[in-house]
């Protein structure tokens, strides 16, 4: 999943990019070896810290016009599918003075002439990026840039900081963007992580491949350096640009050992910022009981017991869940939602059968008539997924049984149903736990639509129980309608919204 959050980020963002006006005529491409020290401050535009410092006198606003002057050219992204920002800074690295410019114009001459130390002129848009308001720190850039290279300069150093300064947005808002170096820590756990090759930091946060190729770091080993650009994507972590930002100590016990969490202990013991049960290595413990509302007596309770901000039979995890039967319409004429879905009487499916509520669902399904009025008839209403004329039940004899214009093995109804049509496909936990693409899709296991979906797997997240049992189902260290397979919303595009009926809907604001 985050393969694909990415690429809507990148997409997302690639929108507004695409309405900038790149002066290149403004490109000086000074021949001159301008030193940094050149850079007065910016006395005649703004500072880093202007865009960045909540705390500065001249903060600017989001969406307010950036014009920085005489900045250094601190990274440059030319590694993997998506290249073309940079991140500059003043003359010394420091807190609040590290901002990321997002540009995707790699044909401009400036950007092909630019190096790491350039000094340059930037003006663009200060752009808050949140993704769906979830994020609990915003990425400060600078879009739609105009850029004029002054020259070249000499690389600052990066800023010494400790590992633990990037595990809270408190510490670690004030080097966002930043070029900052940590020393002798530790390499936790490394590999491909959601199509990307991620790397751990023991105590600290972790690192990824956008910049520079991560594949050459071992599990456990002690590095003496580690520089990188700090970023924030659900979470501080930094970018190195190149393998001369990695340094392997020569003495191993430099670095800590690594401790596991403890999970009832009070006592975050392998110092990733979250102790016992906050942390997902606690997930199935048995002092870390699941936070779930799924069975009848959780949904009668009065309690909020998955933490979801909705309670009982208010809570979709109750009144959408299969093995719940408290919550349903128990008067289809009292004018109330008795069972706190949202709708009310005849306008709930709980009433389909009820003789008060006829014309009001589509309750023959073979009639070839819109009985409900609702331009849907028979098998098209969803009034008849669940009656026997709408479910493909003979899997083998080239006739599309149930009308829905998918026969045998391509109607779903067969595909979970007939252990024929699951051969060469990935719908059960043994086909979605081989690291094999069986159906040829271009997708593997649980990062496949059809597993996440599939009633037969327990071990992928994206089906009505998997995403209400309270269990890191795919291990990805999201838990039920906190993985966008159970819950995805999209702020900007309602229509790419996809929510399992046990999670709470996408907002409407």
């Amino acid at each position: 999943m985050k393969r694909l959050l990415i690429m809507l980020f990148v997409v997302a963002t690639f929108g507004l990019a695409s309405c900038r006006d790149d002066d290149n005529s403004n490109n000086s491409n000074n021949t001159n070896n301008t030193n940094n020290t050149n850079n007065t401050n910016n006395q005649d535009g703004d500072t880093i810290a202007m865009v960045q410092d909540p705390s500065n006198p001249n903060f600017l606003s989001d969406g307010e016009t950036v014009n920085l002057k005489s900045v250094v050219v601190t990274a440059i992204d030319r590694y993997g599918d998506y290249t073309g920002s940079f991140w500059v800074s003043e003359n010394t690295t420091a807190p609040y003075e590290g901002v990321g410019v997002y540009n995707f114009d790699t044909s401009a001459q400036w950007w092909t002439d630019l190096q790491l130390g350039d000094l340059i002129n930037v003006t663009g848009i200060k752009t808050e990026y949140n993704y769906n308001d979830e994020f609990d720190d915003a990425v400060t850039q600078i879009t739609e840039p105009v850029v004029q290279r002054l020259g070249t300069g000499n690389p600052i150093d990066p800023v010494s900081i400790q590992a633990s300064d990037l595990l809270t947005v408190e510490d670690g808002e004030q080097w966002e963007g930043v070029l900052v170096t940590l020393s002798n820590v530790r390499v936790g756990e490394v590999g491909e992580r959601d199509g990307r090759y991620e790397v751990s930091l023991y105590q600290s946060t972790k690192a990824q491949d956008d910049m520079a190729d991560l594949s050459s770091i071992n599990q456990g080993e002690c590095l003496s350096k580690f520089t990188g650009i700090v970023t924030y994507f659900f979470g501080y972590y930094l970018m190195p640009r190149s393998a001369s930002d990695i340094e392997v100590a020569a003495d191993d016990s430099a670095c800590p050992t690594v401790a596991n969490e403890i999970c009832d202990n009070e006592i975050d013991d392998d110092g990733n910022g979250f102790t016992d049960c906050d942390d997902f290595a606690c997930t199935g413990d048995p002092a870390c009981p699941a936070k779930v509302e799924n069975t009848d007596e959780l949904c009668a309770d009065g309690n909020d017991n998955d933490d979801d901000g909705v309670a009982d039979c208010d809570d979709p995890s109750c009144y959408g869940h299969p093995d719940v039967t408290i919550c349903v319409e128990e008067s289809c004429t009292d004018e109330v939602d008795n069972d706190g879905d949202g709708y009310t009487d005849c306008e709930d499916f709980d009433c389909a059968q009820d003789v008060a509520c006829d014309g009001s669902f589509e309750t023959n399904c073979t009639d070839g008539n819109d009985d409900d009025g609702d331009t849907y008839f028979d098998c098209d209403d969803m009034d008849c997924n669940d009656d026997p004329a709408c479910i493909e039940t003979i899997c083998d004899d080239e006739v599309d049984n149930d009308g829905d214009e998918h026969t045998d093995c391509e109607d779903f109804d067969c595909l979970y149903s007939d252990a024929a049509c699951q051969v060469d496909q990935e719908v059960t936990d043994e086909q979605c736990s081989d690291d094999t693409d069986n159906d040829g899709n271009g997708f593997t296991d649980c990062e496949d639509f059809s597993c996440q979906r599939s009633p037969l797997t327990t071990i992928c997240e994206g089906n009505a129980i998997t995403c209400a049992d309270g269990v890191d189902n795919n291990d990805n260290g999201f838990v039920d309608c906190g993985d966008f397979a159970c819950r995805y919303c999209d702020t900007n595009n309602p229509d790419n919204n996809r929510v399992v009926s046990t999670c709470p809907p996408c907002s409407s604001n």
